[in-house]
């Protein structure tokens, strides 16, 4: 929140080249994190596969964490996926709060600093 809190306000979107369309660049993108990073065997779907598991190692409730990444069809299922409209946002806040906690434990502030570099 803090990197989205300094980010420019004056362009739509904040995750674009330009910030005036939504992100297209996924390609390119990965290829600069292979570089920076130094790996190359991983998929950006790879991306999901470990933050899901990473909350359940977490104890985030699955469906919270399906919810999060917009899976239609999760935990919950049957007549009461038909019924269930509840949209968790509490609950998924708090799961991605605390994900960012963990992440921020493991990297430390190091990517934070560089990422304000890039967005100031």
């Amino acid at each position: 929140m803090e990197v989205l809190n300094r980010a420019n306000k004056r362009v739509h979107f904040i995750f674009s080249q330009t910030g005036d369309s939504s992100f297209q660049g996924f390609s390119p993108a990965k290829r600069e994190i292979d570089e920076l990073s130094d790996v190359t065997e991983w998929r950006l779907h790879d991306l999901r596969r470990t933050c899901v598991s990473g909350m359940a190692r977490l104890g985030i409730a699955p469906h919270v964490a399906d919810k999060i990444l917009n899976h239609q069809a999760g935990t919950i299922s049957g007549v009461a996926a038909v019924y269930q409209r509840h949209d968790f946002l509490a609950e998924r806040r708090e799961a991605l709060e605390r994900w960012g906690a963990h992440v921020r434990r493991i990297i430390g502030n190091s990517f934070e600093i560089n990422a304000l570099r890039k967005v100031a």
